[in-house]
């Protein structure tokens, strides 16, 4: 019973985690994230989920939660949140995440990009007449970030 239910929790869609992060650098004049700027980190999938299969004619009820994000900053570095929250329209420019940040030490440009991977930890936890159990899970996805760094000029 135990194997069976593995598999299944196995075989649950969850969701990648599309890496997000604010501001992104499509907004800005450079095209690019900015070393030493804080940056907002977050993936906009749901926490929870729940789905139900029938396999060999019993049916195993799963729920999974997500337990963290690691976001795998491409430099060296991962950031492990447990709570994330969207950049909100209108935060003033410079502000850090509240649960989940990051500022690049240094530039990825001109030689390329930083790729940037979320890792989602998941507990699926499942039930089956009248057994149960929970299975880890674990689900990636990636991005590329360019980052650059800004020089000041001071004239006159």
């Amino acid at each position: 019973m135990r194997t069976l239910a593995r598999e299944a929790a196995l075989t649950m869609h969850l969701p990648s985690p599309e890496v997000r992060v604010g501001p992104d650098p499509s907004v800005n004049e450079w095209d690019m994230a900015v070393v030493g700027y804080p940056l907002w980190l977050w993936t906009e999938t749901p926490a929870t989920m729940e789905a139900s299969t029938t396999q060999y004619g019993i049916t195993i009820s799963m729920s999974a939660v997500r337990d963290r994000v690691v976001f795998d900053m491409g430099d060296g570095d991962t950031v492990t949140c447990r709570g994330m929250s969207p950049l909100p329209g209108g935060t003033k420019a410079g502000t850090p995440s509240p649960n989940c940040g990051y500022a690049y030490p240094w530039p990825s440009l001109p030689e390329g990009t930083y790729t940037v991977t979320a890792t989602s930890h998941w507990t699926v936890t499942w039930s089956a007449l009248g057994y149960s159990g929970a299975v880890p899970v674990e689900v990636s996805a990636s991005r590329e970030l360019p980052v650059g760094e800004l020089q000041a000029v001071i004239v006159g």
